[in-house]
This record gives structure tokens, C-alpha cells and sequence, in this order.
């Protein structure tokens, strides 16, 4: 086995022990809004459907904006005020729950912020690991962070239905507010500062739009890119319709138990370790292009198998069918950070993985819209039915396109930056 390029690199493992103990929060949290929505409030697909469209509709609106904004500041400040605003958003909840006036309403604000604070969260953090690694560790580090995310997602969801079943859902809320204020101070600990970015005349007068235009061009005159870009925007909009339309059918049809559906969620924290260590076996196998491919394929068989397996089997196959997600997930993303963080200058990750996410995770608003309609059309079997069956549209944009000959991450030509100079 190679010699690991990251081993006493104190920085990386900072921001990587913060992430780890945030990403086992953000797990019980994902499961506990819902759920308190559904169980605590009584509240049916509709809303379930508009907490999920909440929870995605500032990447779409705030994206772009996010990546300028970053390629201009310190992202690492950026990290720091963003986990303090989520833990202070957070512990809303169960001080409401606690004093008997938590509502909908509340749910939706507390979601559509988190989800904000996110966006920037998310643009900075990706935009920041290529500068406290070398260019050469930036797989390795994005394999760290996705196996310890596995291993959280182990762990939280196993907890958070533990903790929802015996001490209450508001519990699981806090104890993901708890766990930014980790992260918070694993980031702050980080010594690495990056260099002060120069501000020229031009730059100064160099518009919002003007740099919101630069990351667009670039993400969407590099093939690659514009692929890998609209696979994952398709296969986020069937995870976005399926992921509350799977809860609804889990407590109203199966009639499982929250302690059951945690349970059953901590199978994909399995899956994406095992996803996380085989990511590398696999691309040697049937290249990167494949891996990605084949990540899709299984995306849209874990969606099926719900309700295709009929309630009697409803809780050995949503179990499955998380497993599959998380092993499918792990490789997928593994391999489109690096290959992003590897092809566009460090410079202008900020304003590519902007634009990037605004379509990518943006679009998965639509997903929680869906959900609200198909589940109260159609039912949430159906509609689970219609998510898995789009998932797998999104293996022609791998297949027939650019990327079907990227073999490996190494040796790519980098992307043409559209920006000024």
C-alpha cells in the first residue's frame, strides 16, 4: 500500500476530525427534521415535501453568488461563520420543542437557513481543501473525508434513531447543533492562512455578475464538466423526490418505527465506506467513466427496490437499499471532487463550484417539489417508482459524452478558465 501523502499533516486533520463529528450531526439531523414534521407536528407529504424544497432552494438562488463572494475572501473564515450560524439555527428547535411552541413554520425557517448557510458552507470548503494539501494528496484527502463521512453516517443515523426513540426527536436536533460547534473550533485551530488575494483596479470594479458569468463559462465550455454536471443534477432530483417520499412510506405504509429507520439509514454509512475504499479498485477496473456509470445504475436500483419489495419486506429492503446508495454515492463523489479539484485552478474553484452546486443541488429543489406532488397524487410507492426510473436517464450524460474517455484522474487536461486575468 502507498505511504499515505496526509500522515501528520495537522491541518488537513483538524479540518478533517471537524468534519467528521459535524457530518455525524448533520445525519441525525436529516432524519429528525422530517420526522418531527411527520410523527411530533402530524404533517403529511405536502409539508414534508416543502421542508426537503427548503432545505435545497438557496443552492439554486445563492450559488453563484456564494462562489464569487468565496474567490474574494478567506474561505476559512468563511467555514468558521458558517458552523456558528448553524449551531445557533439549530438550537432553536428543541428550545421551542422544549417550551411547547415549536410549529411548521418554524421547521421551514430553521431548514431554508441551515440550507443557506450551507450553500456557503459547501462552495468554500470544496474550493479550500486543494490549499492546505498538494495537488497529489487531493484524492487521498477527499477519500479520508468521505470514509470518516461513512463512518459518521454509521454512527448518526444509528444514533439519531436511538436517541429520537428514547430520549425524544428534539434531542436528535441538538445533538447536531452541538456537533458545528466542534467543527467550529477543529476550523479555527487550523494555522494555515492563505495568501491575500491581490486586489487590482480591475478586480475592484469587476461585478457580481461578471463573476457569477466567469464560473458558468468555465463549468459549461469544458465538456467534462457540463456532463458531470447534468448526471448529478439528474440523479439529485430522483434522490430529492425520493428521500422524504421513502420516510412517508417507511412510517405510514410499512409502519416502521423510528429506531427501525435509523437503523436501516445506517446501512448506507456501511455502504459508503465500502464505497470509499474500493472507489480506487474500481476506476482501475472499468475507469473512472465507468465507476460513474455504474454509481448511477446503482442509484436507480436502490430507489426501486423499495417499493418493489412490498411492506413485508419493507425493512430489509429500504436497509439494502441505503447500502446500495452509500456504496454507490461514496465512489461517485470521490472521483467528481478530485477530478473538479484536479482540472480547475484553485483560483476559480470558488466560482465554478458555485455555479456548479446552484444547478446541481438547486435543481434537487424540484425534487422536494415532486415529492409533495406525486406523493399526494400518486402515493409514495409510485412516486418512488418515478425517482428510480429518472436516476437512470442520467447514465447517458456519462456514456454518450467526454467523459466516457476519461479512463483516469491523472494526465487530464485542465479546463480553459473563462475569467478576466
Amino acid at each position: 500500500m502507498a505511504e499515505s501523502r496526509l500522515r501528520g499533516h495537522s491541518d488537513f486533520n483538524k479540518l478533517w476530525f471537524g468534519q467528521t463529528v459535524s457530518n455525524f450531526g448533520d445525519r441525525i439531523s436529516r432524519i429528525a427534521l422530517p420526522t418531527i414534521a411527520i410523527v411530533d407536528l402530524h404533517r403529511g407529504a405536502f409539508e414534508v415535501g416543502v421542508l426537503a424544497l427548503l432545505g435545497s432552494l438557496p443552492f439554486l438562488l445563492l450559488g453563484p453568488v456564494a462562489g464569487v463572494w468565496i474567490d474574494r475572501v478567506s474561505r476559512r473564515t468563511v467555514l468558521i461563520l458558517t458552523d456558528l450560524g448553524r449551531l445557533v439555527v439549530l438550537a432553536t428547535v428543541p428550545l421551542a420543542y422544549w417550551l411547547d411552541v415549536l410549529s411548521m413554520t418554524q421547521l421551514f425557517v430553521v431548514a431554508g437557513l441551515t440550507a443557506v448557510m450551507t450553500v456557503f458552507f459547501e462552495v468554500a470548503y470544496q474550493a479550500y481543501l486543494p490549499s492546505i494539501v498538494d495537488k497529489d494528496a487531493i484524492m487521498e484527502g477527499n477519500q479520508k473525508l468521505q470514509i470518516s463521512r461513512s463512518m459518521a453516517t454509521v454512527g448518526g443515523a444509528a444514533a439519531g434513531g436511538g436517541l429520537m426513540q428514547a430520549l425524544g426527536n428534539a434531542v436528535a436536533v441538538l445533538v447536531d447543533a452541538l456537533s458545528f460547534l466542534i467543527s467550529l473550533v477543529s476550523v479555527m485551530l487550523i494555522k494555515h492562512r492563505e495568501p491575500e488575494r491581490e486586489k487590482t483596479a480591475e478586480a475592484e470594479r469587476e461585478s457580481v455578475l461578471s463573476g457569477m458569468r466567469d464560473g458558468f463559462r468555465t463549468l459549461l465550455g469544458d465538456g467534462r464538466l457540463r456532463n458531470l454536471m447534468l448526471s448529478t443534477t439528474l440523479v439529485n432530483i430522483s434522490t430529492g423526490v425520493a428521500t422524504p417520499l421513502v420516510l412517508l412510506y417507511a412510517y405510514q405504509e410499512a409502519a416502521l418505527t423510528q429506531a427501525e429507520v435509523g437503523v436501516a439509514f445506517a446501512a448506507a454509512g456501511v455502504g459508503m465506506i465500502a464505497g470509499g475504499l474500493l472507489a480506487k479498485k474500481v476506476a482501475a477496473v472499468v475507469a473512472v467513466s465507468g465507476s460513474l456509470a455504474l454509481s448511477i445504475v446503482l442509484v436507480s436500483v436502490a430507489i426501486l427496490l423499495v417499493p418493489l419489495s412490498g411492506v413485508g419486506l419493507a425493512w430489509a429492503a429500504l436497509s439494502v437499499s441505503q447500502f446500495l446508495l452509500g456504496f454507490a454515492f461514496s465512489i461517485y463523489q470521490i472521483h467528481v471532487m478530485t477530478l473538479v479539484q484536479t482540472l480547475v485552478p484553485v483560483e476559480m474553484l470558488g466560482r465554478v463550484n458555485g455555479a456548479a452546486l446552484s444547478v446541481v443541488w438547486g435543481m434537487a429543489t424540484f425534487g422536494g417539489v415532486f415529492a409533495g406532488v406525486l406523493g399526494s397524487t400518486l402515493g409514495s410507492r409510485s412516486g418512488l417508482i418515478v425517482a428510480g426510473v429518472t436516476a437512470l436517464a442520467a447514465v447517458l450524460f456519462i456514456l454518450l459524452s467526454p467523459l466516457r474517455a476519461v479512463r483516469d484522474l491523472e494526465g487530464q487536461a485542465p479546463v480553459k478558465v473563462h475569467a478576466r486575468a
